[in-house]
């Protein structure tokens, strides 16, 4: 009786052995493939911009193989605001770069346009299963940083100044340039402490709840400036800037949380 049970552990052990040993196979079996990324932003100075987004698959060829992609409806970019090139994947390669390059010149002034990519296919590839699709890119107009004097004119709809990241206050918009300079303004609250500097004097002026104009000075030679805006507690925050030329370039009435989008082509 013991043989017999031992026989029979053996056979079950060899069986889950081979169960588990599972050999992919490169060039006969399923493909996969799949974008590298699913959502990219594309600043796009006077110069043009490219961006290389990788297009994995599991299977490899000895001949070169053609990835298909398709614009879908819900794009709104014009074919003349960008190029996309690198559609082909060399013989022996999982997978190629494919680049996307935006056209300032046809890019529209004031916002921004984006251009969704399905993955449809790769040539002589078999049983192909696609994921990670589509692609979304954001084209917007990138200019260098206007240095000067930046006005920022706030108000609050109910008067009792800026509730932002908390209920009772909150920390104000940030500007985070390059060298690591964080300026930050808002609407001082009465019911609790307010970071940074309000009003442009440091002080906090709660009966001044309803509106408040501030300067920043942004040096020559700053590369970049990142404007984050913390929340809206009740809906009732609104700000507009106004870069050193007198132009809006910015700006929001009950923003969501995060970065800004400036337009520095004003």
């Amino acid at each position: 009786m013991k043989k017999y049970i031992l026989i029979i552990a053996v056979l079950f052990a060899f069986v889950s052995c081979e169960e588990e040993n599972i050999v992919f196979d490169s060039e006969n079996g399923q493909t996969l493939a799949k974008f590298s990324a699913s959502s990219i932003l594309v600043p796009t100075p006077t110069e043009g911009a490219s961006i290389n987004v990788d297009v994995f698959v599991s299977t490899k060829t000895d001949s070169e193989r053609t990835i298909s992609v398709e614009v879908d409806p819900s794009s709104t970019a014009t074919s003349d605001q960008y190029t996309i090139s690198g559609l082909t994947i060399p013989a022996g390669a999982f997978g190629s770069t494919v680049t996307i390059t935006g056209n300032f010149d046809a890019l529209p002034e004031e916002g921004r346009v984006n251009l969704v990519l399905n993955l449809v296919d790769v040539s002589g590839s078999n049983d192909i299963v696609i994921e990670n699709s589509p692609l979304n890119l954001e084209f917007y107009r990138e200019c260098p940083i206007a240095a000067g004097e930046w006005t920022i004119n706030m108000t609050d709809s109910y008067g009792d100044g800026w509730q932002t990241d908390t209920a009772t206050g909150g920390s104000g918009l940030t500007i985070t340039l390059n060298d690591g300079t964080v300026l930050e303004v808002g609407l001082c609250s009465p019911y609790g402490s307010a970071a940074g500097t309000f009003l442009g004097d440091g002080e906090c002026t709660p009966n001044n709840g309803s509106e408040g104009t501030v300067t920043i000075t942004i040096p020559q030679g700053t590369e970049s400036a990142e404007w984050f805006f913390p929340g809206d507690q009740y809906g009732e925050i609104g700000f507009e800037i106004i870069s050193p030329s007198g132009e809006v370039a910015g700006g929001y009435e009950s923003a969501d949380a995060g970065l800004l989008t400036i337009d520095y082509c004003k």
